[in-house]
């Protein structure tokens, strides 16, 4: 806990929440330790746990195990702020325990993943689907524009939003009693949204004003940060452990458990509402919220699941603008045309900032999806399960 506020002392990128006693956080700023004692630290305290004799399916030895995966993340991360520029691929696996294919096959363009084979598909579907002819990426995004909620609207939308998922969660999962989050708007995040943990049970969602959202992406948005996703997550790992496990009153941004609890939830809102439940609640709820047609709501709907299937292709471009591939403008021009994202500078400038951490959405969540299968119960066991790894991807 004290390596992991440490790093946050010196990194704030790196610390995602605490909600420990702040005389634990108050000491480590006190102490100011510098990034190479912090990494001195870590890996011999990885080391000694590691020389334990407990086998690994004890709970005493998945519980090392876990721990020494979160210290070789910090000192892996510490080793990227002194400068190092490892690929990719082992990037992701320090930092995430993600394994995530063949990374020669990836250089190469020859990996195949079934959802890739259907990004020609997608394309064609979404040509049939959107108005006007012409290049499709400008046609999305002029179709995108019409759906956007407008600032005084947001507030009323994202409620309703949040309120739907909480029903849709209470109906599958016990949440705990009192539990409930707290919106605030800012409008200088990195992110469109960031949720952290207060403990007790409550979490607060901070969410960025600058960053335009439609109806779709809000519900997306009220559905990761809050129900199934983030909120709901820490507070079943808090109910479940409470003090018994008291390393998880912090969480380092840059760890195994950090990229399955994001992984899980960018699953969130296909679990709480798949396809045909989404179109009746934004089409009911949301649109007549943020003043727009609800007879426009099924198009609306079925144009974000097709695009939505196109982010094996950011993927692909996260691995191959951090591996130097393709320098900031062709990998923001391949985002636009062929994943058909409006705002792909801002994409990058993620990639630059926070670097591999955006696998997490996409092949992270990709590898997840096999284990849960749009299943509550296989949710719930690998959320509060915090062993849990993410798998490695077929061969």
């Amino acid at each position: 806990m004290r390596l992991a506020l440490a790093l946050g002392d010196r990194d704030a990128d790196s610390l995602d929440s605490y909600h420990g006693p702040p005389a634990w956080q108050a000491e480590v700023q006190r102490e100011h330790l510098t990034l190479a004692e912090i990494r001195v630290r870590a890996v011999a305290l990885a080391n000694a746990l590691r020389a334990n004799d407990d086998a690994a399916t004890t709970d005493a030895g998945m519980r090392r195990r876990f721990l020494t995966s979160q210290l070789s993340a910090i000192s892996a991360r510490i080793d990227i702020l002194q400068g190092a520029r490892p690929s990719f691929a082992n990037e992701t696996r320090t930092l995430f325990g993600l394994e995530s294919g063949d990374p020669a096959a990836a250089a190469a363009g020859t990996d195949v993943h079934p959802a890739r084979q259907s990004i020609a598909a997608v394309r064609v579907a979404l040509d049939r689907l959107l108005p006007g002819r012409g290049d499709l990426a400008a046609r999305y995004a002029a179709f995108d524009r019409q759906f956007l909620v407008q600032g005084d609207r947001l507030p009323a939308v994202l409620s309703r939003a949040i309120e739907g998922c909480r029903a849709a969660t209470r109906a599958h999962l016990d949440l705990p009693a009192g539990e409930r989050v707290n919106v605030e708007y800012v409008h200088d995040l990195p992110w469109s949204a960031f949720t952290r943990y207060e403990g007790r049970f409550v979490s607060r969602v901070q969410v960025n004003a600058a960053m335009p959202l439609t109806v779709d992406r809000a519900l997306d948005l009220a559905c990761h940060e809050a129900y199934p996703g983030h909120h709901t997550i820490a507070a079943l790992l808090d109910a479940r452990f409470g003090d018994a496990r008291p390393e998880f009153v912090v969480q380092p941004l840059f760890s195994m458990q950090s990229a399955l609890h994001e992984a899980a939830s960018s699953l969130a809102p296909a679990l709480a509402f798949p396809d045909a439940a989404r179109t009746v609640f934004e089409r009911d709820e949301l649109f007549p919220l943020a003043g727009l047609d609800p007879a426009t709501a099924a198009r609306h709907v079925a144009a974000g699941r097709l695009v939505d299937r196109l982010h094996t292709i950011e993927a692909d471009v996260a691995r191959k603008y951090l591996d130097g591939v393709l320098d900031f403008p062709r990998a923001a021009a391949v985002l636009e045309r062929e994943a058909l994202m409006p705002s792909a500078d801002a994409t990058l400038k993620f990639l630059n900032q926070f670097r591999s951490y955006a696998a997490t959405y996409t092949i992270g969540r990709d590898l997840l999806e096999r284990v849960v299968d749009a299943d509550w119960a296989s949710y719930r066991r690998v959320v509060t399960a915090p062993e849990q790894r993410l798998p490695a991807a077929p061969k």
